[in-house]
């Protein structure tokens, strides 16, 4: 009886576990529920044999959502949502430092036409560009049921983003916050000598007015001379003549 008992308690608690954790994705994802739903959030690329996701690289966000029970633990995916992303059942806003995106709109990944894809997974594609924590918040409705939830990466949720040198090959990439911040330092230094040529055009230019104006008063007063000089020349010549 005593084994029985003891058999009985140990299935209990691996169905419990199975309900938990059974959701057939990448090994980093955080796993909460909202009424009977229960709800994935992670990266949708997560390397296998590490601990990183990295910088630059192409990813999504990408979330589960299933109704488990004792006799599904894989548990059954929840009706369709987000099928129309300007009325959205539910969005996801990324928060990295001080900056938090618009909220996105993760699409299903089911094909009705094909038949491919998980029909309890919903993706949004994006591209990290930072190294660090990364805060990911899911909020909306799952038929009727509010959810609102907000997680940070870590060893126990979802990867971070690190820096991607320790596996570039053959040749290491700078990090692109370092090429944005040369691009950035290059166009400073091109708009600052941009403003400089323009500025001695500028010179030139009013120093060219200034000699065109000079030289039109030095005609003008060599005109005015002749002319004065010719009345001279004509008020002699009548004198000579009286």
């Amino acid at each position: 009886m005593g084994q029985i008992t003891r058999r009985t308690s140990a299935a209990a608690a691996a169905m419990l576990v199975a309900l938990a954790t059974s959701f057939v994705v990448a090994s980093a994802h955080y796993v909460f529920t909202a009424g009977k739903y229960r709800i994935a959030i992670g990266w949708q690329f997560e390397p296998a044999g590490g601990t990183d996701t990295y910088v630059g690289a192409p990813n999504a966000i990408q979330v589960f959502i299933d109704v488990p029970s004792a006799s599904n633990p894989i548990g059954t995916p929840a009706s369709t949502l987000n099928e129309d992303c300007t009325h959205p059942d539910f969005q996801v806003t990324v928060t990295v430092g001080t900056t938090t995106s618009s909220p996105y709109c993760p699409v299903p990944l089911y094909d009705s036409d094909t038949g491919s894809g998980r029909l309890d997974e919903y993706d949004y594609a994006v591209i990290p560009t930072v190294v660090g924590s990364y805060t990911f918040h899911i909020f909306g409705t799952i038929s009727g049921v509010p959810i609102d939830q907000k997680v940070t990466s870590g060893p126990t949720t979802f990867d971070s983003i690190a820096d991607s040198s320790a596996v570039d090959f053959p040749v290491v990439l700078p990090a692109a916050a370092a090429v944005a911040t040369k691009v950035e330092t290059v166009g400073q230094r091109a708009a600052s000598a941009l403003a400089s040529a323009q500025s001695a055009s500028t010179a030139a230019g009013d120093a060219k007015a200034s000699a065109a104006g000079a030289t039109t008063l030095a005609i003008v007063a060599i005109g005015v001379a002749v002319l004065l000089s010719a009345v001279n020349v004509a008020i002699g010549l009548r004198r000579r003549s009286t």
